[in-house]
C-alpha cells in the first residue's frame, strides 16, 4: 500500500463527509446543519473540503434513542403545564 492509499484509508477510518454523516445518522440535511451550527458536531474545514469526526457521528447515533426519549417526554409535559 503506497502513502496515498494509506492516507485515504486513514481518512475513511477517521472521518466522514457531510453526506456520509447525514446518511449514517438517518436525519435530514436541515437537522444535521442545526447540530453543526449548535456545536453538537464538529466540522473540520480545509479549503473547500469539509469533514466530520467519525467517532462523534457514531456517538451521536448511539445516544440518539436517549435524546429522542428525553425530548419526547418534555414535549408531552409541556401542554399540561399551560
Amino acid at each position: 500500500m503506497d502513502k496515498q492509499e494509506q492516507l485515504r484509508h486513514f481518512l475513511d477510518q477517521e472521518f466522514l463527509s457531510r453526506q456520509e454523516a447525514i446518511d449514517y445518522l438517518e436525519i435530514s440535511k436541515q437537522c444535521f446543519h442545526s447540530l453543526v451550527n449548535r456545536g453538537k458536531i464538529t466540522r473540520i474545514k480545509k479549503g473547500s473540503a469539509v469533514l466530520f469526526y467519525r467517532y462523534e457521528i457514531e456517538h451521536r447515533k448511539e445516544i440518539s434513542p436517549e435524546l429522542l426519549e428525553k425530548y419526547r417526554s418534555i414535549q408531552r409535559e409541556s401542554p399540561e403545564k399551560n
